[in-house]
């Protein structure tokens, strides 16, 4: 440590020195202390210059008049804080509520900060009318929040946007052909705990469709396994090519009695093109071209997101009860067609060693209700709990025993029985008995203490008792100088300096986060290279994977967060149209504005179609976006 770095109260002389320079220990002390002490005062004050103020709750449309089809976004803004997580504001008859995600802001205005929050919502209209939305009331840490009111009109055909002259689209979306959800049962009649395949299927006709969830289907009365990864082909239906995805599960009946299985229910989001007209127009709401002109498509084309949820049909199944005829004393529920694998190792050992026996069930059926087969006869033996391990198609017990006494010869049989609901009957299947042999186990001699012997050496021993030890000290230890004193050391120094600094790092931490809240551009530009960093490397490592749609979801994401940072708007909904209005008034390179118009219509393409993108356009896609990056980074805006 530099010592001219260190306050001159705290620097010393020899101990014979004299004069004004000559402080005590505990002046020194002192005056360190006071410092210390003004120091932690000074962050403190910093530290609570933001006064807590009331929060003001509010909601609010983006657009207060929509059209069957169309959506729009409800905003639960708080404003006075940006702690407040997203309220349930529940159903409303005849609209369709989803969360998009919260976006934060702070505004500074003569010199005052404040901050807010806002939980967006889309909304889609099932039926036209006029709705009230709100006034939205809830309590949160002993605190009660009320919004105001918003009213929305939902109309039959779609709002023109002011100053652009817009085709009006078909009252509904007419997806009955185009888009639909089967649910298959593999059996109607089946008995309690009988394994059931279930086939949900969605049918996609030239629709780009994304963000689609699992299904779900009602199942009172059953137990649903959980699905397995989809699979994605094509299949012909009634003459039409359908892109099909296929989930799979299975379910079980837990008690007897007629009951009705689904609908199943799919959510998700269906593509479809917004065409602004100059003129007559040939295209449909979905796209589909009588004629192609790819210079208006390119920039009289937009795409809508369309929130749908797909309902199947039906389904009637008879749960039946086990029968009682035939069936074994010591059933325990098993349903299913099983094969039953027994062994034990070692078959040679001695008493107190352990043997490991090892029963398989292997074969077709609801392995929830295999429990572990029965031993007989497990006396002479110590008996642990069994390890199970259960996988697709079988389920395995391992269990340990240990052999208390020779007497035993073998490890006792063992028996397992289920209901096979192809045959209608009781099956047993008995395993065993194993041939082991059990030897003694050799006693060991006691312990002895080698040594001289008393009797021998009599006078030796009364010697060394009576005889002081001295033992030999092979280390002086630590020398110190004469007039030592611990204040005086760097050590000393460094340990009462320490506080100093960690409390100079708090102020400057707490500093940085005191600008981050006051200056909202600051905050945006700095979080948005962060995003942009994050969302490079990941891009990076999936450019070399052969699933563009997580690609491009990645890459639309960074967009999302990036744009919406670096030009303080809120990113969840931003998309093409919001950024080109959002940066018509700045100067910004037209090679820049088609590189992005590039990007956000190859995500758009690659997340919401079926067809397969080549590893070179996602590097070329990946380079653009890099250079948009560093063009942002590089000018003012």
């Amino acid at each position: 440590m530099d010592e001219h770095w260190l306050p001159r109260a705290l620097e010393t002389k020899g101990e014979g020195a004299a004069g004004p320079e000559k402080f005590s220990a505990d002046k020194r002390m002192k005056k360190s202390f006071r410092i210390l002490i003004l120091l932690i005062g000074f962050t403190i004050t910093f530290a609570d210059l933001a006064s807590a103020k009331d929060v003001k709750f509010e909601i609010s449309l983006d657009r207060n008049r929509i059209a069957i089809g169309e959506s729009t976004q409800l905003g639960l803004s708080f404003y006075g804080t940006q702690s407040m997580p997203a309220p349930d504001i529940g159903n409303i008859p005849g609209l369709e509520i989803r969360y998009i995600g919260p976006s934060t802001m702070m505004t500074v205005i003569n010199g005052r900060v404040s901050s807010s929050i806002t939980h967006m919502y889309t909304i889609l209209p099932l039926k036209i009318g006029k709705f009230q939305l709100g006034p939205f009331s809830f309590n949160y840490k002993g605190d009660g929040y009320s919004s105001n009111i918003v009213f929305l009109e939902v109309a039959e055909e779609k709002i023109a946007a002011k100053g652009i002259e817009e085709r009006p689209i078909s009252e509904k979306l007419n997806l009955e052909d185009r888009i639909f959800l089967t649910l298959d049962v593999g059996k109607t009649t089946t008995y309690v705990n009988e394994l059931v395949p279930v086939t949900v299927k969605l049918y996609v006709n030239r629709l780009n469709v994304s963000d689609i969830q699992l299904p779900t289907f009602g199942q009172e009365g059953f137990s649903k396994v959980e699905f397995k990864e989809p699979k994605q082909y094509r299949e012909n239906e009634g003459g039409v090519v359908y892109d099909v995805l296929e989930f799979k599960t299975h379910i079980f009946g837990t008690r007897p009695g007629d009951y009705k299985l689904g609908p199943a229910k799919i959510k998700c989001n269906v593509m479809v093109k917004k065409h602004l007209a100059r003129g007559p127009s040939a295209m449909d709401e979905f796209g589909e071209d009588y004629y192609r002109d790819s210079f208006f498509e390119d920039f009289f084309t937009r795409y809508e997101r369309y929130p749908i949820e797909l309902k199947s049909q039906e389904s009637q199944i008879i749960i039946s009860p086990l029968p009682n005829d035939g069936r074994p004393k010591d059933f325990l529920g098993s349903v299913g067609d099983y094969q039953f694998i027994f062994n034990a190792t070692p078959t040679k050992l001695k008493v107190g060693d352990p043997i490991t026996v090892r029963m398989d069930i292997n074969g077709k059926g609801n392995f929830n209700t295999v429990l572990m087969p029965h031993l007989e006869n497990t006396t002479g033996f110590k008996v642990y709990e069994p390890q199970v391990k259960t996988q697709e198609n079988s389920k395995t017990f391992t269990q340990v025993l240990i052999p208390e006494t020779d007497s035993v010869t073998q490890i006792p049989k063992a028996s397992f029985n289920y209901f096979d609901p192809n045959k209608k009957e009781y099956v047993n299947i008995t395993q065993g008995p194993i041939a082991i042999q059990v030897e003694k186990s050799k006693e060991e001699a006691p312990s002895q203490v080698i040594g001289p012997s008393v009797a021998a050496f009599p006078s030796l021993v009364q010697e060394e008792l009576t005889r002081d030890i001295l033992y030999i000290k092979e280390s002086p230890g630590k020398w110190l100088t004469k007039g030592h004193r611990l204040y005086k050391t760097k050590v000393f120094l460094a340990i009462f300096i320490m506080p100093l600094l960690v409390t100079i790092s708090v102020y400057m931490v707490q500093a940085r986060k005191n600008k981050f809240r006051q200056d909202a551009v600051y905050a945006g530009r700095v979080m948005a290279l962060r995003y942009a960093k994050k969302g490079l490397k990941l891009l990076k490592h999936q450019s070399k994977s052969d699933d563009p749609k997580i690609f491009y979801e990645t890459m639309f994401k960074t967009l999302q967060d990036y744009i919406g940072n670096r030009l303080y708007i809120s990113a969840a909904g931003i998309t093409l149209d919001v950024v080109e209005q959002t940066i018509a008034s700045k100067d910004v390179a037209r090679d820049i504005l088609r590189k992005l118009k590039n990007l956000f219509e190859a995500c758009d393409q690659a997340r919401f179609a079926f067809y397969s993108i080549g590893r070179y356009k996602m590097e070329d896609d990946l380079s653009q976006l890099e250079e948009v990056i560093n063009y942002f980074e590089r000018k003012r805006i």
